[in-house]
């Protein structure tokens, strides 16, 4: 798990990162800066996401704390009343997973509103048609090597 004080770190962390929705088998894998077609087209929507409520503020916490904030998560995916399928995430050793969804068409704004609400440091957000891209929840580093193409910093 990187550690979220060091930013450049933990965006080359969430961008080698292994995500996939385990039901669509080899077409719901995703990478951040390639594109979806066929998962798009199995699973037509206009924006998708991939959104987790394990290990708040980058911590590791216990597996009773992380299936407690997935059902809060899943209580509010299905008040919103969007198409979610479940997802996994990994880091690039595959030393560390966590479960998440993968989202349809839920706006930007409510994305942002559950990911902060759950203390992530970053999701996955894209529009169909585009390159996966990752939004991180931290200011933009005065570094710019820590720039990278398809993360977006929202601060």
């Amino acid at each position: 798990m990187a550690n979220p004080d060091d930013l450049p770190r933990l965006a080359a962390a969430f961008a080698a990162s292994r995500y996939r929705v385990p039901a669509l088998g080899a077409i719901g894998r995703l990478h951040v800066g390639v594109a979806a077609p066929v998962l798009e087209a199995v699973l037509p929507a206009r924006r998708y996401a991939f959104l987790t409520a394990w290990d708040s503020d980058s911590q590791r916490d216990t597996r009773i704390d992380n299936d407690r904030a997935d059902g809060e998560l899943v209580a509010e995916l299905e008040r919103l009343r969007v198409t979610h399928l479940r997802a996994q995430a990994q880091d690039d050793e595959g030393r560390h997973q966590e479960d998440g969804w993968l989202v349809c068409d839920l706006p930007l704004d409510a994305l942002d509103e559950l990911a902060r609400r759950f203390a992530q440091d970053g999701v996955l957000a894209w529009a169909a048609g585009e390159p996966v891209r990752l939004r991180l929840y931290h200011p933009a580093p005065d570094d710019d090597a820590a720039r990278m193409p398809f993360i977006d910093w929202v601060g």
